[in-house]
């Protein structure tokens, strides 16, 4: 806890008295401990002109292992310090793969909370290009949704056209009744021409729901009731890109 205290305190410093040398450490300081607290190691004291590069490289990792862990909370905190340290530390593409899990962890939570009764949720953790992160299997008649986690491989919010046909071919040729995106950062045309590669020719219907930011979840039940609306219903019908 004193690790995030100082760490916080720090940050502070900096709105108040940018550029100061002793915020810079106070951030260090603070980012040190809180590594250690994680880590169960002792980092030991190293030069201060390349403390911050060490910190940052730890940081990082430590982020990323909270994050693949499931603790959000924590590699949350990790990163705040590391922007702290590095105001251009979003540009990392390390740090863009350490937000994508954070997403996708932010989606199983709450795959699992629009569960209802004794419905099922399967977790599919080595899924690959075009295969769902999960598997709502609802009720009535055990209906099977997929649901995938969108989020670009980049800043960007694009996919190449390449990437777009093979996750088509690979979801067309799933075992999903039914597909549902949580949108985070994909733009409205990478997305339609997903949909509407999967939903082409009779294929399955797909639905979406679009959250403001990727770290403000909205419930998901909404939206697996109107797929399931469409899943039901005579066939043919469901072919519109479906309204967010």
């Amino acid at each position: 806890m004193a690790g995030v205290l100082l760490a916080g305190a720090g940050v502070a410093a900096v709105f108040r008295a940018e550029g100061q040398a002793g915020s810079v450490a106070l951030i260090l300081t603070g980012g040190l401990f809180l590594l250690m607290a994680l880590s169960g190691r002792t980092v030991e004291s190293i030069r201060f002109g390349d403390w911050e590069l060490k910190m940052g490289e730890e940081l990082l990792r430590q982020a990323s292992e909270q994050a693949r862990s499931g603790h959000n909370d924590q590699a949350e905190t990790i990163l705040s310090v590391l922007r702290a340290l590095n105001p251009m530390a979003d540009r990392d593409p390390e740090v863009y793969a350490i937000e994508a899990t954070l997403f996708e962890n932010r989606v199983l939570e709450a795959v699992e909370s629009a569960r209802a009764g004794d419905e099922q949720v399967e977790l599919r953790p080595a899924a690959g290009l075009g295969e769902p992160l999960a598997v709502l299997v609802a009720q009535p008649g055990r209906t099977r949704i997929g649901v995938f986690a969108g989020y670009a491989l980049d800043g960007s919010g694009h996919i190449d056209t390449a990437a777009v046909n093979g996750f088509i071919q690979r979801a067309r040729g799933g075992s999903c009744d039914a597909y549902l995106f949580v949108n985070g950062t994909l733009h409205q045309e990478d997305l339609e021409r997903l949909i509407t590669g999967i939903q082409r020719d009779g294929g399955r219907p797909v639905g979406v729901a679009t959250w403001a930011t990727p770290a403000q979840p909205t419930p998901l039940r909404p939206a697996v009731d109107r797929l399931l609306e469409r899943v039901r219903a005579p066939q043919g019908t469901h072919g519109t890109i479906p309204s967010q």
